[in-house]
Parts: C-alpha cells; sequence; structure tokens
C-alpha cells in the first residue's frame, strides 16, 4: 500500500532496510592478527584478543533533516552458510568462535567490546559494559565450536545463541551495524597461518518512519544527545 507524504520531503510510513556484510576469508599472521580483507578490520591483537570486525551504517540522515523518527519493529539477520576453521597445527581442533552481531544508535569502540567478550563474556548493553540497553536496536551472539560428529572437523557449529535489543525509536543521523569475530573464546590460543572462513549475512531492520510532536521529538534528540556521550 503506497504511503503518503505528510509536510516533509521523506516518506513516512512502513519501511525494509537492509545492510550486508561480506563474507571473509583469511589467515593469522605471526603477531596472531587476521588478515584483513573485503572491509574486515583486525582488532583486538594490542589487548591479547585474536577478532576480526566489519562495521558500517544504515543512513538515516534524510530523515534527520526532515525531524522524523525512526521506530523500529523488528530486526533480524540473514544468513545460514557454514563457517570453517582450519587450524595450522592439526591437533589444535579445540577452538571455538564468537560471532557478534549489532546494530546501536551509537558508534562503537571495538577494542572496547572486544575486551568485554574475551575477559569479561559480556556484551554491549549488559551489565558492567558503558553501553545502554536502549541504545543496542539488536544484538545477535552466538558461540561456535569445530563439529567432529559428522568428520568434518573444520566445519564450526552454533553451540549457544542468544539475542536481544531495546528495537526503542531513535532520531540519530545514522544506525551503525556490527559483525563482530573473536577466535578462541575471545582469548588468543591461535597459532600463525590458521585460515577462517565465515559466510555474508545481512541485516534487516524493518521500521515505521513518523512524525512525532515536538516536546517527544525534542526529547528523543535529547536522549540521543545523552547516548554519544557516556562514559
Amino acid at each position: 500500500m503506497p504511503t503518503e507524504k505528510t509536510s516533509t520531503r521523506a516518506l513516512t510510513g512502513d519501511r525494509i532496510l537492509t545492510q550486508n556484510v561480506p563474507s571473509y576469508a583469511g589467515i593469522s599472521d605471526v603477531t596472531l592478527a587476521w588478515s584483513e580483507a573485503n572491509g574486515w578490520q583486525s582488532v583486538g591483537s594490542s589487548i591479547g584478543v585474536s577478532g576480526l570486525m566489519y562495521e558500517n551504517y544504515f543512513d538515516l540522515s534524510g530523515y534527520e533533516l526532515d525531524d522524523l523518527t525512526l521506530v523500529p519493529m523488528a530486526a533480524k539477520l540473514q544468513d545460514g552458510m557454514p563457517s570453517f576453521y582450519t587450524p595450522a597445527v592439526p591437533a589444535n581442533t579445540n577452538q571455538g568462535l564468537w560471532v557478534v552481531d549489532i546494530i546501536s544508535q551509537e558508534r562503537l569502540d571495538p577494542e572496547v567490546v572486544c575486551t568485554n567478550i574475551a575477559t569479561a563474556n559480556n556484551l554491549p548493553g549488559l551489565s558492567t559494559t558503558r553501553d545502554e540497553f536502549n541504545q543496542l536496536i539488536m544484538c545477535d551472539a552466538r558461540f561456535m565450536a569445530l563439529d567432529t560428529t559428522i568428520g568434518a572437523t573444520t566445519q564450526l557449529v552454533t553451540t549457544t545463541r542468544g539475542q536481544f535489543g531495546s528495537l526503542s525509536p531513535t532520531a540519530v543521523a545514522k544506525l551503525w551495524t556490527y559483525r563482530f569475530v573473536l577466535v578462541g573464546r575471545g582469548i588468543m590460543g591461535i597459532d600463525p597461518n590458521d585460515e577462517l572462513s565465515i559466510p555474508g549475512t545481512r541485516f534487516v531492520l524493518a521500521a515505521n518512519i513518523i512524525k512525532e510532536e515536538e516536546l517527544p521529538y525534542m526529547m528523543r534528540l535529547k536522549r540521543s544527545y545523552e547516548l554519544a556521550n557516556l562514559g
């Protein structure tokens, strides 16, 4: 059903926003950092964590210019292809892998995120982190381990998975998307020349674009400013 314009230049109503995350294939070097490719960045090696990150954002600047609010209705991932880990030392089959996907109202510090996952078993928006629950539109966290039950010792299977998020309305100019991948339960336990292959995915955000009354909208801007200045 077509949407109608209000007194704004941007269209209000229901929207489906998507953001792709490319696949990754690379190896670890002698410093135990992962090779960077396809937009993926190596993170955490300076703090003793072996990880990767892909960062992007939904551009909401057009809505911001017209003083519109994005109200998330649902957020999910579209993926399902297998992940693979090939140890350089064949006997080293006890590796695990954190895969954490996030949509955040504010840009995250990757070193802080990696440290919290690796050393505190904690995610942004949960206790002991400086990020607030309302800031996290979505978080999907899974832990994967090498599968030895079917003889494919390089294939990773999900052993545990959790999802949370506030789906809070927002008036920010950008919604940041992240995929963090941490190897060896986060703490370095890898060897040089280990190989990692991660499939691509897609963030899908269903939202309603609305025009709020002035006072609620101003309070939302105030809240966004406070979130941007946490810590």
